[in-house]
């Protein structure tokens, strides 16, 4: 159990350190930076198992490049402008939590998934905790001014939309490409994303700090080297749904680490919200034995368990750079 439990602690601690990182960096720089970084990380992981290549084919590079750009594009730099833009780190953190719910609400026009009594329940706590939240935060003070920022909560929108879709998006890859080879070509699509939003919507602005340098360490090291390694252990030892279990306990965790650094305060109502959140989520989460680890078929709908343990991977993915429909290595 201490393996999810270690991997939950440092995919909350990446919301922290966007708010570190933003501090001196412009966030699709900051993350322009971070898959250079990367990338011979990712050859070297290769290079040190000596295990045979799984390329895949130019259908499958392709598609992971394009997952790469919503999954870490979309997704990542959602959550970093977020911040950046002012939106507190905790709240950040809870807004993107919702990504299984809004998945298994997407996949109810596209592929005609029927939810049961207790997904339909986790949509309805999800949504009015959401509510609950958003009606705290967005309430004006005396001066006339909106507390968050609305372009903070549009790009959690822009998370939101990312991830959730790249998660219906690699339902349907095949799983023929390893699982670090696969991401060795997300990072690619993801670095196009960022060189065009740092041109376009930000600047190259990154002043090299010891508090960004170190930031930088922990999100390279301690996240995207850290995290893989638990998670290929998990994955050799069948315990990946444990990640699915107990990632509703990301939010209160990354809340409780921006209260202790930032002094990120929350209102009784605001609580009750992310509460009500929280609920949602352990109401949808996919069990043990329910979750299909085959490729799905195109014809067949999946189901909202399979949905929702993919979206939970698909998210780790993008903060500890793994997938869930990519080969576990053997």
């Amino acid at each position: 159990m201490w393996m999810p439990l270690c991997f939950v602690f440092l995919f909350a601690s990446g919301f922290i350190a966007a708010r570190f990182g933003t501090l001196d960096a412009e966030p699709f720089t900051l993350l322009l930076v971070r898959s250079l970084l990367v990338l011979p990380v990712l050859g070297l992981i290769l290079w040190l198992r000596r295990k045979p290549r799984q390329w895949g084919r130019r259908n499958d590079r392709l598609a992971q490049m394009g997952i790469g750009m919503l999954l870490h594009g979309a997704y990542l730099g959602g959550v970093f402008a977020a911040v950046k833009a002012g939106l507190p780190a905790g709240l950040t953190a809870l807004l993107v939590s919702l990504h299984p719910l809004v998945t298994v609400a997407l996949s109810l026009p596209l592929f005609g998934v029927r939810l049961g009594a207790k997904q339909w329940a986790g949509l309805g706590c999800g949504a009015i905790g959401v509510s609950l939240v958003l009606g705290a935060g967005l309430a004006k003070d005396g001066a006339g001014t909106l507390e968050w920022p609305l372009i903070g909560l549009v790009w959690c929108l822009v998370a939101l939309i990312g991830v959730s879709s790249s998660t219906l998006w690699q339902k349907r890859v095949s799983g023929r490409m390893g699982l670090v080879e696969g991401l060795m070509f997300q990072y690619l699509g993801a670095g196009a994303v960022f060189v065009v939003a740092a041109t376009s919507v930000g600047s190259f602005a990154f002043d090299p700090t010891p508090r960004l340098l170190l930031t930088m360490a922990w999100l390279v090291i301690a996240i995207s080297v850290g995290a893989i390694w638990l998670l290929m252990l998990m994955l050799e030892r069948g315990e990946a749904h444990q990640v699915a279990r107990t990632f509703f306990l990301v939010p209160p965790c990354a809340a409780l680490m921006a209260w202790w650094l930032f002094d990120e305060q929350w209102t009784a109502l605001m609580v009750a919200g992310a509460a009500l959140v929280v609920l949602g989520l352990v109401l949808d989460r996919p069990r043990p034995g329910k979750v299909s680890k085959a490729p799905v078929d195109e014809a067949t709908p999946p189901s909202p368990s399979t949905l929702s343990a993919s979206s939970t991977a698909t998210t780790s993915n993008a903060s500890a750079t793994t997938n869930s429909g990519q080969a576990a290595p053997r």
